[in-house]
């Protein structure tokens, strides 16, 4: 027997902010890795709970969206770098 996980329609994206970017590399990461150490310097984890996105665009500040389902449930987050 399948069992699959019912799709709904999304809703027109939205947006939710704006990400600044200098360095042309968007980075994707969950904050509760993030370890400072007392020299100030950030070490990233080495598993895999990050990713670097460059732009190919370079520096600038790109809208950040979100699609929604129709219960509300987040599926989509987009960032437009055009």
């Amino acid at each position: 027997m399948i069992i699959s996980t019912p799709v709904y329609p999304l809703n027109k994206p939205k947006c939710i902010g704006k990400v600044a970017v200098d360095s042309g590399v968007i980075s994707v990461i969950d904050q509760s890795h993030i370890k400072v150490d007392k020299t100030g310097s950030i070490n990233l984890p080495s598993y895999n709970l990050y990713t670097e996105i460059n732009t190919e665009v370079g520096d600038g500040e790109y809208k950040i969206y979100e699609c929604r389902d129709r219960q509300g449930g987040l599926r989509k987050i987009i960032i437009d770098i055009q």
